[in-house]
This record gives structure tokens, C-alpha cells and sequence, in this order.
């Protein structure tokens, strides 16, 4: 949507821009009308100097009658000023009136040519320049319309002195001093859209650093989240995965079995004695042991089961895609990689065992009734023995 706005801006400036030089064109052919319509009366003024420059005038006038071009009226200024030259050896009986006035129409066709290319290269200069103007930003709207009414005014100003000049110097000086204003307001207000310019670029720059100040904080708040989500869903002591994490995980199997058909198997395990470890060699001996079991458990299981501590000294091992022989012999292994640690408390050894439930994950059954299974073959484990495995 965006876009489509910004295309519609650009689209209504390019036509305003369009209409402006439109309008431009016009004054400016208004400009040479005036300027021709001067150079017949010149032409008219001049007859009868010379038969030659007669006919070169004539000339001058049929050429004049339309818009020609100045590849088409310097041959010809430059054969009247040849045939002025000419006639500048005037007959012994004419006057020296006669040679002042060839000397003065030759004087005035040099300075009339001089005039037309001055004006010319000025006009396009400026053409030039709109064009440039309109594809590096395009007008602003109430700086467009200034300069318009401005241009358009000194246009009008100029037609009229040509129609109005009483000789051709007034009319040069004339000329001069409009197109000089002209030049000078195209110079404010290149300098206005100048500073234009460079507030817009400040203030894109000033935005862009904000966005990126804010995608920064955006990012950070993103990492602070992540991090208290899993905080949430990590076990403080073990670093294992915690009850609500084990709940989240089981939802997901439960789905899993029921809509799709797969297998899985639900493990209980919990440390044999816990309660006489914390009371013999005190609770700090107790988390150690926590913390060194959990972290067997996660190293011995790691791309086969998921594990976390339900509680105390209670772990669950959910072992996805898992049937119960194989979910029954994992669950020995664990047992027995756990007798084998080597612990110590006042410096002495301390034997620490495991004992496990496993049970099956049916079609039909709710995570609640699967876990009540599994914890029921921890204790027959316990009632057992313990460091040992029941499967249910």
C-alpha cells in the first residue's frame, strides 16, 4: 500500500512539473514572437539602402513570418551584415547620413543576432535545467507553484517589453536584467530544495538510526524472553528439564499415539535411600547427588529418550518410538551405569542405586494413567529390592 501511495505522489508531480513546463513553453514562444515582431520592424526601417540588402531583408522578413530556427537565421544575419558592408561605400553624391545609417542597421543586425543567441542559449539553459530538477527530486509542491508564478510573471514582463522597446539597446538591457532576475530565482530555489534536501536526509538518517535502535531493543527483549522461557522449563539443581517442560513433552506423545499410531514408553526412576543421604551426610551431599545422576541420565540418553526431574529425587525418561523391550532394557542400563558411580561423602565412598518403572504408552491412554502405570512399576521395583527395573 505503501508503495502504491508513493507511485501516486510521484505520478501527480510528474504531471504538476508537466503542466508547468507547458506553461513555460508558452511564455517562452510569446518571448520570440515579440522578439521577431522586432526584428520586421527593423527590417522595414532599413529598406531602401540598397537593392541587395533589400532583397537579404526581404528574406529576413518571409523567415521571420514563422519560427525559424537559428541554423537558418545566421546565414542569413551573417549576409546582411556582408551586404551592409557592401553598401557602406555609398555613391559620392549621397550624403554622409547614408553611411551612418548603414553603419547603424549593421550595427543594430549584430547586435540583434548577438541578442538571439544569448537568449537562446539562456532559455535552454533553463529548460535544461527543469529537466534536471524534475528527475533528481521532482518540484515540491508549494515551492513548484512559487517558482512557477515567479517564471511565468518575469515571462509575461519580458513579452511585453519586446513588444513595447523603442530601439534595440532598451530592448537588449531589457533582456538582460529579466533573464538575470529569472536566473537568480532558479538559483532560491535550488538552494531552498537544497536545504530541503538535507533536512529530509537528516531526519531519514535520525529515523533510520531509531529503527535500528528499536529492531536492537526488539532483539534483546526477544533473547530475554527466550531465555526465561527456558529458565522456566529448566530444573535449577540438575539443568535437566523440569516437571512443566515433562508435561509439554508427554502432550506432545500422547498426540503422537493416539492420532497417528506411534509407540512410546514412560519411565520412572528415583534414587534408592535419598532421604537416609540427606540425613546421613547432609543436603548439600544430596544435591550433588541430584546434580551427577541428572547428568548421567541426560549424557546416557542423549538422542534416544527425553528425561527431566519430576520432583525430589524423582526422574521421567519419556522414550518416544521406543516398544517396551527396548524401552526396558535402556532402563537396566541406566540402573546399572548409575551403581557404578563413584561417590563420596566425608571422605567415604557412598554406594548410590536407581530403581525404575516402565510401561507402555496405549492408544487409549491419557498421560495421567500412563505415569500412575509407571510409578506403580517403580514401586513394585522398590518393594522388589530396588536397583532394578519393573515393566507394566
Amino acid at each position: 500500500m505503501g508503495s502504491c501511495l508513493e507511485q501516486d505522489v510521484w505520478e501527480r508531480k510528474y504531471h504538476l512539473a508537466l503542466e508547468r513546463m507547458e506553461r513555460d513553453e508558452r511564455d517562452f514562444r510569446a518571448l520570440e514572437e515579440g522578439l521577431r515582431r522586432l526584428a520586421l520592424r527593423l527590417a522595414v526601417l532599413a529598406r531602401g539602402q540598397d537593392g541587395e540588402l533589400d532583397g537579404l531583408l526581404d528574406h529576413l522578413a518571409t523567415e521571420l513570418r514563422h519560427v525559424p530556427s537559428l541554423t537558418t537565421l545566421e546565414p542569413l544575419l551573417d549576409a546582411l551584415a556582408r551586404a551592409v558592408t557592401v553598401a557602406d561605400d555609398p555613391p559620392p553624391a549621397a550624403g554622409d547620413s547614408d553611411a551612418a545609417s548603414i553603419d547603424g542597421l549593421r550595427a543594430d543586425i549584430a547586435r540583434l543576432q548577438e541578442l538571439l543567441a544569448v537568449v537562446s542559449l539562456r532559455l535552454g539553459d533553463m529548460t535544461r535545467y527543469l529537466a534536471i530538477e524534475l528527475e533528481r527530486t521532482g518540484l515540491d509542491d508549494r515551492e513548484g507553484r512559487a517558482l512557477d508564478a515567479t517564471v511565468r510573471e518575469e515571462m509575461l514582463a519580458l513579452g511585453e517589453t519586446t513588444l513595447a522597446a523603442a530601439d534595440l539597446g532598451s530592448l537588449q538591457a531589457e533582456v538582460a536584467a529579466r533573464l538575470s532576475l529569472i536566473d537568480r530565482h532558479f538559483r532560491e530555489y535550488r538552494e531552498r530544495e537544497d536545504a530541503r534536501l538535507a533536512a529530509y536526509r537528516d531526519r531519514a538518517e535520525r529515523m533510520r538510526d531509531r529503527v535500528q535502535e528499536l529492531e536492537n531493543q526488539a532483539t534483546s527483549l526477544q533473547d530475554s524472553l527466550r531465555r526465561e522461557h527456558e529458565l522456566a522449563l529448566t530444573d535449577g539443581l540438575t539443568s535437566l528439564p523440569n516437571r512443566l517442560a515433562y508435561e509439554r513433552r508427554v502432550a506432545e506423545v500422547e498426540r503422537e499415539v493416539r492420532e497417528r499410531g506411534g509407540t512410546a514408553c514412560l519411565g520412572a526412576f528415583d534414587i534408592d535411600h535419598f532421604k537416609s543421604i540427606n540425613d546421613t551426610y547432609g543436603h548439600g551431599a544430596g544435591d550433588a547427588v541430584l546434580r551427577i545422576v541428572g547428568q548421567t541420565l541426560a549424557r546416557e540418553l542423549e538422542g534416544r529418550a527425553f528425561v527431566a526431574r519430576y520432583g525430589g529425587e524423582e526422574f521421567v525418561v519419556v522414550f518416544a518410538g521406543m516398544d517396551a523391550g527396548a524401552a526396558g532394557e535402556v532402563a537396566r542400563e541406566l540402573c546399572a551405569t548409575v551403581e557404578k558411580l563413584a561417590f563420596h561423602a566425608s571422605s567415604r565412598p557412598v554406594t548410590v542405586t536407581m530403581s525404575g518403572g516402565i510401561t507402555r504408552f496405549g492408544s487409549d491412554d491419557t498421560a495421567a494413567a500412563a505415569f500412575d502405570r509407571a510409578d506403580r512399576a517403580l514401586y513394585a521395583a522398590k518393594r522388589a529390592g530396588r536397583n532394578r527395573c519393573v515393566l507394566i
